[in-house]
């Protein structure tokens, strides 16, 4: 085992188990709780955990630890953590090794490693990251790289798209063919920002042969999850047919979305189909709009800027053939937004 081991708070004895009042307790404490009756929950699960209940101790720990009652108590917090983590509870092992990271309610974080492997060792992902981080930074432990792709590795292995991605991200600029197939199986297990990067990784030279299909695949994976980026990418490999069916509505809709989450590069292939009319109805004004938006978002993130010339052309030719009025709404909007 990892680490320092683990010493019971002062203040905790090894309850006398009674499993059927546990039980009983711990349930009507459970229902208190989805009810909002917290100060009752509170009441009922400390009972469930002097009789022996580790989800009742679990509990009254998040309770305590999260200040639902109004105060939070760390201190109290980790004496009932404790009495999950006596019995390996999985909940409370996580929770004692949050704290140990963070030094709170008397946890160091030579403690926490010890906590987060018992807790990987019962196949807690989360734990398995979280050490992963500790061992990458020097947390508790001497810096190990080693030791922090060991347990990202274990992570990945155990299906965890987070720890997947974070593997792939640890191998990025060492091995680039084992860091894009590491983001596929954390795209495949439902992470965005993998599918994103794979998306970007086979459209760009990163020693990796090109391919649209692949590409469009995995932006599309990206983009229908909600990432905002994927969505102006997506759009675009729509809009030129790489990889995919060409359609200039489709394409459109997609740079509507990425738009309106955010995208500053979406928000300007929005107002370029607008201010053309390409696949959607041609709208000067909301054209003026979007442009603005871009220019404004950019700004504030220059690094995801790669449009500034083209933005600055489309701003100028709109301002110099578009009814003045119209600039001007568009204008007023945007800066009522910044």
């Amino acid at each position: 085992m990892l680490g320092a081991s683990v010493s019971l708070s002062p203040a905790y004895a090894e309850p006398v188990i009674n499993t059927v009042e546990s039980q009983a307790n711990f349930e009507a404490a459970l229902e208190a709780y989805q009810g909002g009756k917290i100060d009752t929950a509170l009441s009922l699960a400390k009972t469930a955990a002097r009789a022996g209940s580790s989800d009742a101790a679990v509990m009254v720990g998040h309770i305590l630890r999260k200040g639902e009652t109004g105060r939070i108590d760390l201190k109290a917090a980790r004496e009932w953590y404790d009495r999950g983590a006596i019995k390996g509870h999985p909940d409370a092992l996580v929770a004692l090794g949050e704290m140990g990271i963070r030094q709170q309610g008397g946890v160091t974080q030579i403690e926490a490693v010890s906590y987060l492997t018992r807790a990987s060792d019962a196949g807690r992902t989360d734990a398995m990251r979280a050490l992963a981080d500790m061992y990458r930074t020097g947390q508790g432990v001497k810096a190990d790289p080693e030791q922090a792709r060991y347990w990202l590795e274990k992570s990945a292995q155990s299906f965890d798209p987070k720890g997947t991605k974070a593997l792939a991200d640890s191998l990025f600029e060492s091995d680039p063919k084992a860091a894009l197939k590491a983001y596929e199986q954390a795209a495949a297990g439902g992470n965005i920002d993998a599918a994103y990067i794979a998306g970007v990784m086979y459209a760009e030279n990163f020693n990796i042969p090109p391919d649209e299909q692949k590409s469009s695949k995995w932006l599309r994976v990206a983009a229908e999850g909600g990432h905002a980026a994927a969505m102006a990418d997506y759009g675009l490999l729509v809009y030129q047919g790489v990889g995919t069916k060409q359609s200039e509505k489709q394409a459109a809709a997609w740079f509507q979305k990425s738009a309106q989450k955010g995208d500053p590069e979406g928000q300007f292939l929005y107002a370029f189909t607008l201010a053309k009319g390409e696949g959607v109805e041609r709208n000067f004004e909301d054209a003026y709009y979007w442009v603005l938006k871009s220019i404004q978002n950019s700004e504030t993130n220059p690094d995801l800027d790669l449009y500034d010339k083209d933005k600055l052309t489309l701003k100028a030719r709109l301002e110099e053939n578009v009814d003045p009025a119209l600039v001007e709404r568009a204008r007023i909007r945007a800066e009522a937004e910044m």
